[in-house]
């Protein structure tokens, strides 16, 4: 495809109609312009709001990046692909610089959006940090359990919340040591079949609590957790190692619990462990009727 760097050159069709000739530049584009780019959005997907919010608080905390992912144009201006980060721009009043494709064939909007997107996975690999997909799941429960322990809820209260790679990338910066402490649950994970990044994220919060024995225990806590030695039948770990060994049974199926749930009891044994508490059951409820406090490990 042959890109011009001068205006784009137009010409008739059969119809009448005027084309825009291959076009691609990169330019800043203000709420104004996007808007009035948005006005001509008539053949695209439906927008999605939560979408729009991710973008928009990307773009207030000052983390966008002018990448290779273009606003697209087919040959009649029609725009193709962009909608959600030109709403963004409107949204926020914040200006922010794009790659402009225009002069697409209108068809090829059929087979847009279907690449492979870059994971925090992929972004950690990059950087030559090992165990790097354990780690990617680790960070991302991190977020989730500051979020947990600030809110004292489960889940997210809407999309937009969710963390943006940049977000992830900069929490990793923050707690590099994930990265050291992940070959220490390998044991647990081979035995238990536990949820790798969830276990790494909670064994990385509990080295964080403020005890000057605190590491002691915690690595004599993964201990029992992993092997079950020196446990009672109404030891806390007992009772996790129990729920745990029936979740594993269950993970080629659809019975196996949610992440979360597994989270919660782990902190919930812990706690009782470090309190020297016997534990009939792990409870720990989470439904419309009834949503129980998040567990916050002490």
């Amino acid at each position: 495809m042959t890109m011009s760097k001068t205006a784009a050159a137009r010409a008739r069709n059969g119809n009448g109609r005027v084309e825009l000739k291959e076009r691609v530049s990169i330019a800043t584009v203000t709420p104004k312009q996007a808007q009035e780019w948005l006005e001509g959005n008539v053949d695209n997907r439906k927008l999605r709001e939560a979408r729009v919010v991710q973008l928009s608080r990307v773009l207030e905390r000052g983390e966008w990046e002018l990448t290779g992912d273009a606003i697209v144009f087919d040959e009649y201006g029609t725009l193709l692909n962009g909608q959600h980060r030109l709403s963004a721009v409107v949204v926020t009043g914040i200006s922010a610089r794009f790659v402009i494709l225009r002069g697409v064939p209108a068809k090829a909007q059929e087979v847009m959006d279907q690449g492979l997107a870059r994971s925090l996975g992929d972004q950690l690999m990059r950087r030559g940090i090992p165990y790097y997909g354990n780690v990617s799941g680790a960070l991302f429960w991190l977020h989730r359990l500051n979020y947990a322990e600030a809110t004292g809820v489960a889940h997210y209260a809407e999309p937009a919340l969710r963390p943006s790679l940049r977000q992830l990338l900069a929490l990793y910066d923050q707690n590099p040591e994930l990265a050291q402490e992940a070959p220490l649950i390998q044991p647990i994970n081979r035995i238990l079949k536990v949820r790798f990044g969830a276990t790494l994220a909670l064994y990385h919060r509990l080295l964080q609590i403020e005890d000057d024995n605190i590491e002691t225990e915690v690595n004599m806590f993964l201990d029992q957790w992993t092997h079950g030695t020196n446990l009672k039948a109404d030891d806390s770990v007992s009772r996790l190692r129990n729920f745990c060994i029936e979740d594993a049974s269950k993970r080629h199926t659809k019975g196996r619990a949610p992440d979360y749930r597994f989270m919660a009891y782990a902190i919930i044994a812990w706690n009782k462990w470090r309190d020297g508490e016997p534990i009939k059951q792990l409870k720990w409820t989470y439904t419309p009727s009834n949503r129980m406090a998040w567990p916050v490990p002490h």
